[in-house]
């Protein structure tokens, strides 16, 4: 019996490292693009993904407005604005609506190209895996994703 279960571990294990890393692929195109020397590339390991999930920023954005509505004289547009977030709560709920990873790489730098240097790129994936946006600068990314979607959509 634990030989069958050590084979079982050992197979899923293998199962999982060779499946390839769709976000690692669209991540490195923009990390080459943006160092001194591309062809020494190598390859360090991605991060595990920061989920953001609607309900999560919608709850932030609902206290903010629930503050400004105490200060304001005329409640009207305020409590329309939480009638909606509450209607999102209950439409979008805990889904995920964006992910960040991060991939850490290795390049070669220096005079004659010998210095080792590791760098990073975070990029922000849709909840189907699509490339959002990359970047070097993490505070380039906007605080909220979930919120921007929203607006995007159309929905705030």
């Amino acid at each position: 019996m634990k030989k069958i279960i050590l084979f079982l571990s050992a197979l899923a294990l293998f199962a999982a490292c060779g499946q390839p890393d769709s976000d690692r692929d669209a991540l490195e195109p923009y990390a080459k693009e943006h160092m001194e020397n591309p062809a020494s590339y190598e390859f360090g390991y991605m991060s595990m993904p920061h989920k953001y999930t609607y309900m999560e920023d919608l709850i932030t954005y609902k206290v903010g407005v629930q503050g400004l509505r105490e200060k304001a004289e005329d409640k009207t547009a305020y409590d329309a604005e939480l009638d909606k977030i509450d209607d999102l709560l209950i439409e979008v709920g805990n889904e995920v609506a964006c992910y960040d990873r991060t991939l850490y790489f290795w390049y070669k730098t220096g005079e004659n190209g010998t210095l080792k240097m590791e760098d990073f790129v975070i990029g922000r994936f849709s909840a189907d895996g699509r490339l959002l946006e990359a970047t070097k600068n993490p505070d380039s990314l906007p605080t909220y994703p979930a919120l921007q979607m929203l607006k995007d959509q159309g929905k705030l």
